[in-house]
């Protein structure tokens, strides 16, 4: 797990985003709760319905539409934008609550709430461009869940603390200054061998790119089912950010530092889940998606009888857990379903939805509470997502069946010119392999030819001629790289010896993919120079 995690820190853009994530993160929940201190104090459990609505609404509805910009320009300046503008909103909230101006704390609260939302999808649509394979995706992503569970910790803590001995505008200045301590770090992300994004269609529409998530979601049913749980997961995650208020007032009798306590239990237990997430294999995730989604109703219907502080912290850590589970699982299934050009629409959709969620369940869970009462609201509420997972099982089941890596993948993988390369270019190179079938005695390509593409082996024999050497190739290794990047004639003559598969990467892609990235470049160079100089070169 700790070897998992390490194999993204040390992948120094991921590392980079990782820390301007958790200073978002903490920035969220210190927001989080002192807004829902500061909504029960001016106006009690109605009041804190309103302040989920008023953070949480504008992000669902702007979101879906404003993330089409993550796709439209560089994703990493996005992200960047997005952060800063969080920064701007939590100083005004500061301002405001300093001000005791209920009006203007909610109307930042929208805007920060806005900001956290499209933070999400742009990070996660910036990752698959920077980890390099799908063990180093999932990594990332549990990295991701992992800060996420530690930023669920601090943030609270340090709200409750900020706010039983000093105030509430404290707490949003803290959320102010971490969110301009991540946007200096992520200034410095770059993203090389960036990926087309937007096709000439999109550019002439602008519509299409911004119902391009819809379209995607609405014609890919895998999809389909997913958004619709997490849909429902997020409206129960809003019906528990109001609860949790109510336990700490009404059900175990306790104060503001309370809630700051209950919250950050969440992020205790999501710490540990993001350590178990580590053991995900990166093909099966859609059935573990399931189970946690189960995991995450149980301990809420438990809360109801035990209405004790020690055990609703115990059961909501088991929630938090489930949580880094799920994350971890969904998102690195969407990263793998949606095409990457539509990556930033369709999560920014999906970020919508969920913080639409989230402030529906924000608003219902009062109406439930005053219904049926507070314990009952918490059985209520929690059997909502077991029954979700068990009539979509068989479904999800179906999922992880149909999924598979990109074809010719693990043959990219293998050659040392695309290593360097993001996981999302090499899918690109691989959708763009072209599958060739040789005979015994087929001549591939003649020295002194013009290169027009590049080859690597998928199974069988062939002979190498440079200039009278005579060499052998087999499966795996490649070969006419050199005409590509020197723009020179063929230098070698290559000819089946038995029955052989190749697959072909034209000119134009190899050159993008290879020459797009500093490391990939050199490497190739390397790979040309030793060839040309004679050397053997290390071709697996």
């Amino acid at each position: 797990m700790v070897s998992a995690l390490g194999a993204a820190v040390r992948n120094e853009n991921v590392r980079r985003v990782e820390l301007a994530w958790g200073a978002a993160i903490v920035a969220e929940w210190a927001h989080f709760v002192a807004l829902g201190i500061f909504a029960y104090e001016q106006g009690g459990t109605s009041a804190v319905g309103i302040a989920g609505l008023v953070r949480l609404l504008p992000g669902a509805v702007v979101a879906p539409f404003a993330a089409s910009l993550g796709d439209r320009f560089r994703r990493e300046r996005f992200l960047l934008t997005m952060t800063l503008v969080g920064a701007i909103a939590l100083a005004g909230s500061a301002a405001a609550a300093w001000m005791d101006s209920r009006v203007f704390v909610f109307a930042f609260a929208g805007v920060v709430g806005l900001s956290a939302t499209l933070i999400r999808p742009a990070l996660q649509a910036l990752l698959p461009s920077l980890a390099r394979t799908p063990e180093e995706l999932i990594a990332s992503n549990c990295a991701t869940s992992t800060v996420e569970s530690i930023g669920t910790l601090i943030g609270p803590l340090c709200a409750g603390v900020l706010v039983a001995f000093g105030d509430i505008g404290l707490v949003f200045a803290l959320g102010a200054g971490a969110l301009l301590a991540g946007a200096a770090v992520l200034a410095r992300v770059r993203v090389e061998s960036r990926v087309e994004l937007i096709g000439a269609r999109d550019r002439a529409s602008v519509r299409r790119m911004v119902v391009g998530g819809f379209e995607t979601v609405a014609r890919t049913p895998r999809a389909r089912l997913v958004v619709g749980l997490i849909f429902a997961q997020t409206f129960v995650r809003g019906c528990l950010n109001v609860l949790i208020v109510v336990a700490a007032f009404r059900v175990v009798h306790g104060s503001g530092a309370e809630v700051g306590y209950l919250t950050a239990a969440i992020g205790v237990g999501g710490l540990l889940g993001a350590l178990g997430a580590m053991s995900l294999g990166g093909r099966r995730l859609a059935v573990p998606f399931g189970l946690s989604l189960a995991a995450w109703g149980i301990p809420i219907i438990l809360i109801a009888p035990r209405p004790y502080l020690a055990t609703a912290i115990f059961l909501l850590a088991i929630v938090g857990a489930a949580n880094s589970v799920e994350d971890v699982a969904v998102f690195t299934l969407l990263q793998r379903i949606i095409p990457n050009e539509m990556l930033t629409r369709v999560l920014g959709l999906v970020w919508g939805l969920a913080m639409g969620g989230v402030a529906l369940g924000s608003a219902a869970a009062p109406i439930l509470v005053r219904v049926v009462g507070p314990r009952p609201a918490f059985v209520v509420v929690g059997a909502i997502l077991p029954l979700l997972a068990l009539l979509t099982y068989r479904r999800l089941i179906a999922i992880d069946r149909a999924l598979a890596p990109a074809a010719g993948l693990d043959l990219i993988d293998g050659v040392p010119m695309f290593a360097p390369l993001s996981l999302a270019t090499k899918e690109g190179v691989a959708s763009r392999l072209v599958p060739i079938a040789v005979s015994a005695g087929e001549l591939v390509i003649r020295a002194g030819d013009e290169g027009d593409r590049f080859y690597i082996i998928g199974d069988g024999e062939l002979d190498v001629d440079v200039a009278g050497r005579h060499s052998s190739v087999h499966a795996a290794d490649y070969f006419g790289e050199i005409a590509l990047l020197r723009d020179v004639p063929r230098t070698a003559t290559v000819t089946a010896v038995v029955d052989s598969h190749l697959y072909s990467l034209q000119r134009d892609d190899f050159l993008a993919a290879v020459t797009g990235h500093a490391a990939a470049r050199a490497a190739g160079e390397d790979v040309a120079e030793e060839r040309l100089a004679g050397r053997p070169v290390p071709l697996r």
